[in-house]
């Protein structure tokens, strides 16, 4: 390295630190996270199901968002893979100069859950790579399973929702004996409603079978017989389209509860009528929001 392209990388490296000073400022005075972030809470919190090779790859720099390394000082990087420590200086400037000048360097290791990885080795690599704004990295990639699905974006309330949703389908198994099921609630709560539904499913099941249903039975003829054909009223009615920010799992709750009260108020019931009551009075709301909005101050 001439002593001109060092002077370089220990500046970019010192500049580095001091963009991680600022953001350790501002992230103590909003509360946010400090440390880079790890995959264990959110393994924990989706539940681990199990994990194979991927193989080589390139993969985006931008999606590389926490660290999988068991050993790893949290206090080493922030959460934008930023340095902080001045000790690591001569490891990070070699690797910068090693990309500048094109050096093979090898591939990093990495974990990948839904769209997002997670290093197991390699975070000076990928330290540097974001500072020089490289777009992708060679890595070996393991892919791990998990029951609940994870946003892109993780936060406290999404590891919340992963967790409710990894729960409920340890307990339902619906994970394995319906694959296909996707059965994610935008809000929390939701997940005890729906075993609730289930339950009462299990319940009707073993009266006319004469013996004990299990809940795992219970959940795969509640998916068949109960939330599919729910569903499919929801795609029928392009129901996604009018209500954005809703799931199909949020709606068949909200379903069934109108549903069960036109029955009581003696209305025609079923999937249909009670759908059609949900838009009628998203309508009305949208049209008042919309005529409050246009009223002169």
């Amino acid at each position: 390295m001439s002593g001109i392209e060092r002077i370089r990388a220990i500046q970019d490296f010192d500049s580095a630190r001091a963009r991680a000073f600022r953001r350790s400022l501002r992230a103590i005075l909003t509360g946010r996270a400090q440390r880079l972030r790890s995959i264990d809470p959110l393994l924990r919190a989706a539940g681990f199901e199990g994990r194979s090779f991927g193989g080589v790859q390139e993969i985006p720099v931008d999606r590389i968002v926490g660290s999988a390394a068991p050993d790893f000082k949290s206090g080493d990087f922030d959460p934008g893979f930023l340095p902080i420590n001045r000790r690591m200086r001569e490891r990070w400037t070699r690797i910068y100069q090693a990309m500048v000048e094109g050096d093979e360097l090898p591939p990093i290791d990495v974990y990948k859950v839904d769209e997002n990885y997670y290093v197991i080795d390699g975070h000076h690599r990928v330290s540097v790579a974001r500072n020089l704004g490289r777009p992708t990295l060679n890595a070996r990639v393991i892919n791990v399973r998990t029951r609940a699905p994870l946003p892109p974006d993780v936060d406290t309330e999404a590891l919340l929702k992963a967790a409710e949703y990894a729960a409920f389908l340890d307990a339902t198994q619906l994970h394995r004996t319906r694959p296909q099921a996707r059965l994610e609630c935008s809000r929390l709560g939701r997940y005890d409603e729906i075993i609730q539904h289930i339950q009462g499913h299990r319940y009707f099941m073993s009266l006319e079978m004469g013996r004990e249903v299990s809940l795992q039975e219970a959940a795969a003829s509640w998916y068949d017989h109960v939330y599919h054909p729910i569903a499919e009223a929801i795609r029928r009615h392009k129901v996604l389209e009018e209500l954005p920010g809703w799931t199909e799992a949020d709606l068949y709750v909200e379903i069934t509860r109108r549903w069960l009260a036109l029955s009581e108020e003696g209305e025609p019931a079923g999937p249909d009528p009670a759908i059609q009551d949900l838009l009628a009075e998203h309508a009305k709301t949208w049209w008042r929001r919309r005529r409050k909005i246009r009223l002169p101050a």
